[in-house]
């Protein structure tokens, strides 16, 4: 009722040119008449960005939104091989089998295998030797010609390493400037002659890649056999790496002495 009388008396007003004070009385009624319509609906009715929203029929996505997303959850899922790091495995909690920088095996993949190994030589009655290689004063390295070039020249050294070893032989680093090498099914009279080669490639990998006039690049280098120093992964490791410190101490006490290598290189 309210909105009729409202719209009668704009009506009048405009036809009979009621004074000011009419008129805006009209305006009032019908003012008042909207807004009574607008309070008395039901709350869910009141909104126009819902009634709109649910008028509006939602489109389906194109076919390849689906393959797209489908695509990049695929990618976030490690496969064995992946590439990645220490840092990505505390990330994202997942380990992966391949070092970022030089792409060969991480340490938790190389002692993974390095355990299958070990079974395959018992069973087989073959003797094997494992090496670990650290280089000598890489943090000085780092600091003297950078950390592009200090890591250019890792990766040198594990593809130097890559042509030292034969087939089926397993590369890794270990961390840092350390690098594990397992020979299976060499006698252990050959492992003064793999650490021989060893340190051959280390000191090509710093010629190969450090500015002219850098220092040499040396490695100490530990071994051990299987079975005769250990026959489980964990002694034959910590076999290993004692024949390292002893190697370390040796470098300390004979610094002044050239170090033995298989191949004295010289830049070309």
């Amino acid at each position: 009722m309210l909105p009729i009388l409202g719209a009668l008396l704009a009506a009048l007003a405009a036809l009979k040119d009621w004074p000011l004070p009419l008129s805006l009385l009209a305006m009032a009624v019908i003012a008042s008449a909207c807004a009574v319509i607008y309070w008395s609906a039901p709350v869910s009715e009141r909104s126009s960005g819902e009634r709109l929203e649910q008028s509006v029929p939602a489109v389906p996505a194109p076919d390849v939104i689906p393959a797209v997303a489908a695509a990049t959850e695929e990618s976030k899922e490690p496969t064995p091989g992946s590439v990645g790091t220490r840092a990505d495995a505390l990330v994202t909690g997942e380990s992966h089998e391949t070092d970022l920088l030089t792409g060969l095996l991480g340490a938790e993949a190389f002692f993974a295998r390095l355990t299958s190994e070990l079974s395959r030589c018992k069973a087989a009655n073959q003797t094997a030797i494992l090496v670990v290689c650290d280089i000598d004063a890489f943090g000085e390295i780092n600091r003297t010609v950078g950390l592009v070039d200090a890591n250019r020249m890792l990766r040198q050294v594990a593809d130097c390493f890559r042509l030292t070893v034969r087939e089926g032989d397993m590369l890794s680093r270990l961390g840092g400037d350390e690098f594990g090498i397992f020979f299976p099914g060499l006698p252990p009279e050959i492992a003064e002659a793999r650490v021989r080669d060893l340190r051959a490639a280390v000191r090509e990998a710093g010629l190969l890649t450090l500015p002219e006039g850098s220092v040499q690049v040396t490695a100490c280098i530990g071994s051990s056999c299987f079975p005769v120093e250990g026959d489980t992964v964990d002694t034959l490791v910590a076999a290993a790496y004692r024949s390292l410190a002893r190697a370390k101490r040796e470098r300390q006490e004979n610094a002044t002495k050239p170090i033995p290598s298989a191949l004295v290189l010289t830049r070309s």
